[in-house]
């Protein structure tokens, strides 16, 4: 990971780290108050994005259940969510340098967008195959969802145990 440190630590000079918080924000607004509520709505169910557990036969029911319309509102999920993983994780990690400068925790954000970056292309590849249903594909993309949520959660509680510390 210590090939991105110069890109975190770009991204933690205050011009840019505002501006990537700005764009973090954006990202999270257009994903939670337009992408996920349309496939929510053409569907009955959220995208398996932000789905904890699942298993490859819900994963399939999900996209055999909602259609071409799902699978075309996916797809543009999908192009917005290949921008957005690297958008997080230079924000998050820049922030976490910033608190500390010098130590490891600003590769946190990095992991959990490598994460999302394998879901992605394991449903990018799914929605390709369709109607053929790789439960192998399926299952590499619902063990890298957890894994992403479990490490940007490590990542906020990296910044919020930072914060901590440097107030005292």
């Amino acid at each position: 990971m210590r090939v991105f440190l110069p890109w975190v630590q770009a991204a933690a000079r205050p011009g840019v780290f505002f501006v990537l918080g700005a764009v973090t924000v954006v990202f999270l607004a257009v994903f939670a108050a337009v992408l996920v509520p349309a496939i929510e709505l053409a569907s009955g169910a959220p995208p398996p994005d932000v789905v904890l557990l699942q298993t490859p036969a819900d994963f399939f029911a999900w996209l055999r259940a909602g259609g071409a319309e799902v699978r075309r509102l996916y797809g543009l999920f999908l192009v917005a969510d290949t921008f957005y993983p690297v958008v997080y994780a230079l924000f998050l990690g820049a922030w976490l340098w910033r608190l500390e400068p010098g130590g490891r925790l600003w590769s946190l954000p990095l992991w959990a967008a490598a994460a999302d970056y394998l879901e992605n292309l394991a449903h990018a590849l799914l929605l390709h195959a369709y109607p053929a249903e790789p439960a192998w594909l399926a299952a590499v993309a619902l063990v890298a969802t957890p894994l992403k949520w479990g490490l940007i959660a490590l990542s906020l509680l990296a910044l919020l145990w930072r914060a901590l510390a440097r107030r005292r």
